[in-house]
């Protein structure tokens, strides 16, 4: 077993309302900084950028693939992946069937992958902030049906989150576990929504932004950085665990 800092909630310069800066050394750079020894990616419905953040990484640290999915009902969900292969095709899915919306740079912002030096290999046309035309019971099932793990991102918040859009967890076995925001206490969180008192937490940065990476995180205490293993520690099995960081006292 080993005691992990992870930040499982981070953009790149593919989304649009993330900040230029943010390539994928930069984020690599960033997190090695933070002290960071596991990160994801989750760009808004997009997961190209990931691979070359993995890339660059090596391991140092490691990173799980992932998107920022947006459903039909406005709830934005975290899908984890360790296999690149059904990352990607998820997201060749969700882009097939995100709206036909341009996106316009100067009113969103660029969405563009970016490589290991820092070349632009291509820009995104349609607008990743768009909600796909997906039930949130469906980007779940569709998420596990590839391997992926998927939870409610930033639970709490009242844009996106699932307690904010929706006011309740769904029935059934998901969410296994929930992120908080960066700023929320666990406390807090509970006292407004008794039903995470139940719920495994964990907390990441939601960064959009360079000096945003590792500001909030979560331990982990795992054998491996994977996603069978943070399902394993949000469980309890065994002697893993997992244990949201303090919340952020600035930038609220």
């Amino acid at each position: 077993m080993t005691h992990l800092r992870a930040d499982l909630h981070i953009h790149t310069v593919l989304s649009p309302c993330a900040d230029l800066r943010m390539s994928p050394r930069r984020v690599v750079d960033e997190a090695r900084r933070a002290g960071l020894a596991l990160i994801a990616i989750a760009d808004h419905n997009a997961a190209a950028n990931g691979l070359y953040v993995r890339s660059i990484a090596q391991g140092n640290p490691a990173v799980l693939l992932g998107m920022e999915i947006q459903s039909q009902e406005e709830v934005e969900v975290l899908a984890l992946f360790d296999d690149e292969r059904a990352c990607l095709t998820l997201e060749e899915e969700l882009y097939r069937d995100l709206p036909d919306v341009d996106c316009d740079p100067d009113l969103f912002g660029d969405q563009v992958v970016v490589d290991e030096q820092d070349n632009i290999v291509r820009t995104v046309r349609k607008l990743l902030l768009s909600p796909v035309p997906w039930g949130l019971a469906d980007v779940v099932e569709r998420v596990a049906e590839l391997g992926g793990w998927s939870l409610p991102a930033h639970v709490d918040r009242i844009h996106g989150g699932l307690l904010g859009v929706l006011g309740l967890l769904p029935e059934g076995n998901w969410p296994e576990v929930a992120e908080l925001s960066p700023w929320t206490t666990v406390e807090e969180a509970v006292e407004r929504w008794p039903a995470l008192g139940g719920l495994p937490l964990l907390r990441a940065s939601d960064a959009h932004f360079p000096h945003e990476i590792g500001r909030a995180w979560s331990e982990l205490r795992v054998t491996a950085p994977t996603v069978a293993e943070l399902r394993a520690a949000a469980q309890g099995t065994g002697d893993r665990s997992m244990r949201p960081g303090p919340p952020c006292k600035e930038g609220r």
